[in-house]
């Protein structure tokens, strides 16, 4: 709460000399003041070059209080008052404080600061454990309407709850084509950022996994493409001792995808459809993390991963597990066996990858526990969910999260919901994932081509 340099409480009902309207009454004030002394010096008896001088100054100190009210300064200052006020008379309205004999003897307070970077207010509520802890704990409902603000998190803790407030700015997609989707776009990114929009990205460096979900139709392809893009602009695949798998239960889009990869980068590109090929990738996977975890080790660095080692990323893509699960999983003890060895690999790589910069990410159409077994799932961090889930599959896809004022997705191709750690949110947020049109296996490898680095 020290950040938070602005308090609210009510002591009266009118507390603060400077306010808003008193800075508009200072600046009309000293105007009227220098308009007169203006007019006084053209009226007074003195040498028309003295009375030029004079008018002169005065309409340059005109110049400058008008452009002084309107400095930066004073409008961040008058922002700032203009949000105490409002806070202030939504605690006299919601009736937060107590009075006896016309005394204010007890109040709720409220904490608050602007963020000088992009203008979020930050408002910290203590919680004291009065009557007004009921209304504290749901204060968004009237914090929003009050500053005319979106919530973007509401963080609780034992003795208070800070939220977040701020204009999102409007999601735009990202829509590229052969020519568009270059070297150029991913060069500022840093190796563990995903740009999903022009408003969103979120850090490998915080998720492991990613889940990506969503009936056919909704843009599954589209954004298992642009994951797979991004893995190949950070080096995955192309550069020494990088590794890049990719497994498709049904041997249909993503393998197609892998086969083209395969051809074109070659030995360090992995492609399967069965069972016994995601064993042996699974496996292969784990064996380069723990190689990593290795180096990571006898790194003189603290708590050190493998983005600050300068390592790439590695990724192993798997879609549609169940298919392989069906393919393995009859009667046979092999077939068994080979499933628990492609969960154990799995779990692994969930459980730990993260700090070795190796990423899961799975996708299927239906999230429920026949395609993602419930302890794999759970693992899941980042998700993204295309097309509108109905309330089953929502609890089942984001489970780490609240679901109490879930966005509604619309019809349209490549909207989503989606959710990540370090993303400073607990609800699902509204995405559009980035669409690049393609219509051939030729423009798909001149886009590989185009952002490979150093290709």
């Amino acid at each position: 709460m020290r950040m938070l340099n602005q308090t609210i409480r009510v002591k009266s009902k009118y507390p603060y000399l400077i306010r808003p309207r008193n800075i508009t009454i200072a600046r009309l004030s000293i105007q009227v003041f220098l308009f007169l002394l203006l007019v006084s010096s053209w009226i007074a008896t003195i040498p028309f070059i003295a009375r030029l001088v004079f008018s002169m100054f005065f309409i340059g100190l005109l110049f400058l209080v008008e452009r002084f009210f309107h400095s930066d300064v004073i409008e961040k200052l008058r922002n700032k008052l203009n949000i105490r006020e409002a806070l202030f008379y939504m605690l006299i309205s919601l009736n937060l404080y107590d009075e006896l004999d016309n005394e204010v003897v007890d109040t709720a307070v409220l904490y608050f600061d602007v963020s000088s970077e992009d203008n979020k207010v930050i408002v910290c509520v203590p919680l004291f454990g009065n009557r007004y802890l009921k209304t504290l704990k749901n204060l968004e409902e009237y914090l929003c309407p009050t500053l005319g603000l979106s919530l973007l998190s509401k963080k609780e803790e034992i003795d208070k709850i800070v939220y977040v407030l701020g204009k999102i700015e409007e999601i735009e997609q990202y829509v590229f084509n052969t020519n568009t989707l270059t070297r150029e776009f991913f060069k500022d990114i840093p190796s563990p950022i995903i740009k999903l929009s022009n408003t969103q990205q979120f850090s490998l460096k915080s998720n492991t996994n990613i889940g990506i979900y969503g009936r056919t139709g909704t843009g599954k392809t589209i954004a298992l493409q642009w994951y797979l893009f991004n893995a190949l602009a950070k080096g995955c695949g192309t550069v020494d001792g990088t590794y890049l798998g990719i497994v498709d239960g049904k041997g249909a889009d993503l393998y197609a995808l892998g086969k083209l990869l395969e051809e074109e980068i070659g030995n360090q590109v992995t492609v399967g459809t069965s069972p016994t090929s995601l064993a042996k990738l699974s496996r292969e996977f784990v064996e380069i993390m723990n190689e990593r975890f290795e180096v990571i080790k006898q790194n003189s660095s603290l708590n050190a991963d493998a983005y600050d080692l300068g390592m790439i990323p590695n990724f192993l893509f798997v879609d549609e597990l169940a298919s392989i699960r069906d393919s393995c999983c009859g009667s046979s003890k092999q077939g068994k066996e080979l499933w628990n060895e492609i969960l154990q690999n799995l779990g692994l790589i969930a459980r730990k990858g993260r700090q070795a910069g190796c990423h899961l990410v799975l996708s299927t159409q239906d999230p429920n526990a026949e395609n993602i077994p419930v302890e794999l799932r759970n693992q899941i961090s980042a998700v993204l969910y295309l097309g509108s889930p109905g309330a089953d599959r929502l609890k089942m896809a984001f489970s780490m999260c609240e679901l109490e004022n879930v966005p509604t997705v619309s019809d349209r191709k490549g909207e989503a919901l989606f959710y990540a750690d370090g993303l400073n949110t607990v609800e699902p947020v509204l995405t559009i994932v980035p669409f690049v049109d393609l219509k051939t296996k030729q423009e798909f490898l001149q886009v590989v081509r185009n952002i490979l680095p150093n290709y």
